[in-house]
């Protein structure tokens, strides 16, 4: 069984914004996690698609049926986290008796975005069940990552096959945190992203840790020895997946 790699330099025009699951304040991630990867390379399959019956009783993304991809992401620009003050409507969080009350329509809400004009993000995708040149035309065919306002321009998309390995590699792209760092693990931040449960609409995502090798300020990625039990060789980097 082949398994492929595809490695998509992503410019980015303002920067980007996933934001975290809240009831108001809307806390942004400082990576995308590989469920906003994977609905990303998704786009070109399922375009002009919003939205599947899954199980013959839940709506959710057609990214959900994206089986066999593993997806990860690096910053290799300079960025910085903001959270801007925006005057959103949140009627809907109110209870009935307060809906229609016009006092009650606004609320000033944190919105949490990683600015970096001009920078870029290198996601990777690992697959054994799309050919070659599948991967490298979805790869070619994304146009945010994030929110709809999150547009990015693919520069070049590196695809080959990727070589799955075992032991210590150095990696900065973010990895599962059950992975064991045997080096700079001060530079290691964790983070709560979203299982497969994030493409079914109205469910509760559970959620999986993981490790951004990161400095913060200003926030780009860094390498980080890790003993990995499932790595991939990508070109000449290692992405980490246990």
């Amino acid at each position: 069984m082949t398994i492929y790699y595809s490695k998509v330099f992503l410019r980015l025009h303002w920067g980007y914004a996933v934001r975290k699951r809240s009831n108001k304040a809307k806390p942004a991630f400082l990576l995308p996690p590989p469920a906003t990867l994977i609905g990303a390379i998704s786009f070109l399959k399922n375009r002009g698609i919003e939205n599947v019956l899954i199980d013959k009783k839940n709506i959710g993304s057609p990214a959900f049926y994206m089986k066999g991809l593993k997806a990860t992401a690096k910053l290799t620009s300079f960025a910085s986290y903001v959270e801007d003050i925006v005057r959103n409507v949140v009627c809907l969080y109110q209870r009935k008796e307060r809906q229609l009350d016009p006092s009650h329509r606004y609320n000033i809400i944190p919105e949490g975005k990683v600015y970096s004009p001009g920078g870029m993000i290198v996601a990777v995708y690992v697959t054994d069940s799309l050919t070659k040149e599948e991967l490298e035309k979805m790869s070619w065919g994304i146009i945010r990552i994030g929110s709809k306002e999150s547009i990015v321009s693919v520069e070049d998309v590196e695809v080959g096959e990727a070589k799955k390995i075992s032991g210590v590699v150095e990696t900065d792209y973010y990895f599962p945190a059950t992975v064991e760092v045997v080096e700079k693990e001060e530079f290691v931040n964790l983070v709560s992203f979203w299982d497969e449960k994030a493409y079914i609409f109205n469910q509760d995502a559970k959620k999986e840790v993981y490790m951004l090798p990161l400095r913060s300020f200003p926030i780009i990625s860094t390498k980080v020895k890790v003993n990995a039990k499932e790595a991939y060789k990508v070109g000449d980097e290692y992405v980490v997946f246990a």
